[in-house]
């Protein structure tokens, strides 16, 4: 289990993967999960370590900060790797760790910072092996090392007490418990299934009969790389969302849970510069939400309560009451998480929430889109692959069984009201010649929906309560980018409130914060 049981190592000379390969051996379901953190360098893929790690979706770690998570399930490890060097690694992660491996080489101006960076990476107690040229250094005692059970080991044993450790979110948490998720669409259900990994007893809870019938009811969308001159945060949040919903659906297909080539395919998308330049994405890819949602929903650990709508959520002690219009008792739950766009204003209008977070949640409105669509089949000039751009193009989606024809789909609009369908189907046509010039075709039916969206457009993901209190956390926020960062950011907050190594770097994550908007309180001051 995620929790006070979890160990973490940090393996700065992972080569081969040889360390990470004999505990692959060694392990088996019934342990506690290990979280194993490896830093390779950049250009490293997943065909380049142990065996195990080819089964999954292949990845590659380009530049310098790139991140990858992995769930190794039958040794129950769970794998971080880190592109770049081990001392960027240690500015760059937020992680506290039980074993360091530290190998690499020393740089002379730099080892009194590096060793302080890694007293502050490491729980009380944690051990470090390293080389002889690094225990021949200066700075370990003074930074709270003294020697291990060899020559080539320390031990983190500080005579001071400890102000920034993983127990402290342990003693939040001491064991996976019971977990409400308010929100069935692809946010809650990330979130849900995030949890249910780490061993939660998860209850979603959703007004709808059915999950993923609001925003996250469209039909099909695409996910493709966000190009940036300055690789921005959204950029950057898109590369580490892309790569994870890939992995993500392999797994599940792998499972059964999803069919390649009716509920998702990895069809590469062209992009539309604006300038008109038309640039090849190989690794865009199409999914269907629902069919998402209910393979997350899938787990055995997650129950679905449909017709549910929650009125409040009240804290009575370690507990969090969850009750429904009527003032119903629904649930009880040691923690409870919010997924459900604009209507958590509403929820937590009775919580008295952190003032940062209180200020973002305010600040969350409505954005409209609609997706035109139409029969596929005797349409020409179709493109051969999706487009994106000034919009979106599906130009053959298939139907959900053999016997139904194909589609196509394009949109979508960012409007701040609901468009009158004949004004959207228009303007979705016109998005159509830009998108694929000489393709005339005729929308027979549409989908609309509404998009929660941030003060910033980037995503609200963390606690809403300060610390020790975190058992009140949100996700939402995801505007019309739900479908590419909704699955990494559950995995942030399902880390975060494990006490587990981050999958984003630090700066990103300080991005999505749910309690970022700390210069706007001091405006207000």
């Amino acid at each position: 289990m995620s929790g006070s049981t979890a160990r973490t190592v940090l393996d700065t000379a992972f080569g081969d993967g040889a360390r990470l390969a004999t505990l692959l051996d060694s392990r088996t379901a019934s342990d506690p999960w290990l979280h194993y953190v490896a830093v390779v360098p950049p250009g490293w893929d997943n065909r380049s370590g142990p065996l195990a790690l080819a089964s999954i979706a292949p990845f590659k770690l380009v530049a310098i900060g790139d991140m990858q998570r992995c769930d190794l399930e039958a040794a129950r490890i769970r794998l971080t790797v880190y592109a770049g060097s081990a001392a960027g690694l240690l500015n760059a992660l937020e992680l506290q760790a039980d074993a360091i491996w530290w190998t690499h080489e020393a740089e002379a101006d730099q080892v009194e910072a590096t060793i302080k960076a890694l007293a502050r990476s490491c729980v009380s107690g944690a051990s470090i092996h390293t080389t002889t040229a690094w225990a021949a250094l200066p700075g370990w005692q003074t930074a709270g090392f003294v020697l291990g059970d060899g020559p080539l080991r320390f031990t983190y044993a500080p005579p001071w007490r400890l102000r920034r450790t993983r127990q402290l979110q342990r003693d939040v948490m001491h064991a996976p418990a019971r977990c409400a998720v308010i929100g069935a669409g692809i946010s809650g259900a990330a979130l849900a299934d995030a949890m249910a990994r780490r061993d939660w007893a998860v209850t979603v809870f959703d007004t709808q009969p059915q999950p993923a019938l609001g925003g996250s009811g469209v039909p099909a969308a695409l996910i493709a790389p966000l190009p940036s001159a300055d690789d921005n945060p959204a950029t950057r949040l898109t590369r580490h969302g892309l790569r994870w919903m890939r992995q993500t659906l392999r797994a599940l297909s792998a499972r059964g849970l999803l069919r390649q080539g009716l509920d998702w395919e990895a069809s590469g998308v062209m992009r539309v510069l604006e300038t008109g330049e038309r640039q090849w994405q190989p690794d865009g890819l199409w999914l269907r939400p629902t069919a998402l949602v209910q393979a997350w929903l899938a787990h055995p650990q997650i129950a679905f309560c449909g017709e549910h709508p929650v009125a409040r959520v009240t804290r009575h002690g370690v507990l969090w009451h969850i009750e429904g219009k009527d003032g119903k008792l629904l649930a009880q739950a040691e923690l409870v998480l919010l997924a459900n766009g604009l209507d958590c204003q509403s929820l937590l209008s009775t919580v008295e929430s952190e003032p940062r977070a209180a200020s973002a949640v305010a600040m969350l409105h409505a954005a409209f889109g609609t997706v035109s669509i139409g029969k596929a089949d005797g349409v020409a000039h179709r493109p051969a692959a999706p487009v994106n751009g000034a919009g979106s193009l599906i130009p053959a989606l298939p139907g959900a069984t053999a016997a139904e024809a194909q589609q196509w789909l394009v949109g979508a609009d960012f409007s701040a009201e609901r468009l009158p369908i004949a004004q959207a189907h228009a303007a979705n046509l016109q998005r159509l010649q830009t998108l694929a010039p000489g393709m005339h075709a005729e929308p027979l039916e549409h989908w609309q929906g509404q998009r929660c969206v941030s003060h910033d457009r980037m995503p609200l993901v963390g606690p809403l309560l300060a610390a020790p209190d975190a058992t009140l956390w949100l996700c939402a926020g995801m505007g019309a980018r739900g479908m590419a960062w909704a699955g990494i950011c559950a995995e942030l907050l399902a880390s975060r409130v494990s006490g587990e190594p981050w999958p984003l770097a630090r700066d990103l994550a300080r991005h999505v914060d749910s309690q970022r908007r700390r210069a706007f309180i001091r405006d207000k001051a």
